[in-house]
């Protein structure tokens, strides 16, 4: 099993995480664009809890001896090659390991639309963290 406190605490933060990326959806487009400072808040929550995703499944992966991925996508992948993760959710979230990459290192080219798009997939995080949390229990 992973680390159980560890894996925990990261899922309680997850979870407070995609509720306030719940409501910066729930306010709309337009108050999303309009606010730079709600834009970057967004970034930073979105980045925070993909990487909670990707630690979570690289722990998990590290637990199953499988080899290292090539990329944080890859950890998903494994972990859906091994029959662990649904094949479309494991897509999912490798996009949004890349996704994760683009605000961290091109956050010059970030597209704001696509940022507030994406978080319709919010339930992807939420389906992940359900398999995580079965996972450490």
């Amino acid at each position: 099993m992973v680390d159980d406190q560890r894996a925990e605490a990261r899922l309680g933060r997850l979870e407070e995480t995609i509720e306030r990326l719940d409501e910066v959806w729930a306010g709309g487009r337009d108050a999303y664009l309009a606010d730079a400072n709600l834009r970057a808040m967004t970034e930073r929550l979105l980045e925070v809890a993909i990487q909670i995703c990707i630690d979570l499944g690289a722990q998990i992966v590290a637990e199953l001896s499988a080899p290292a991925p090539a990329d944080y996508a890859g950890i998903f992948k494994i972990l859906a090659e091994k029959g662990l993760l649904e094949g479309d959710l494991a897509g999912r979230m490798g996009d949004a390991a890349r996704q994760r990459n683009l605000l961290v290192h091109l956050y010059m080219e970030v597209d704001d639309s696509a940022v507030f798009d994406s978080l319709m997939y919010l339930d992807d995080l939420r389906r992940f963290a359900s398999f995580a949390g079965q996972r450490i229990g």
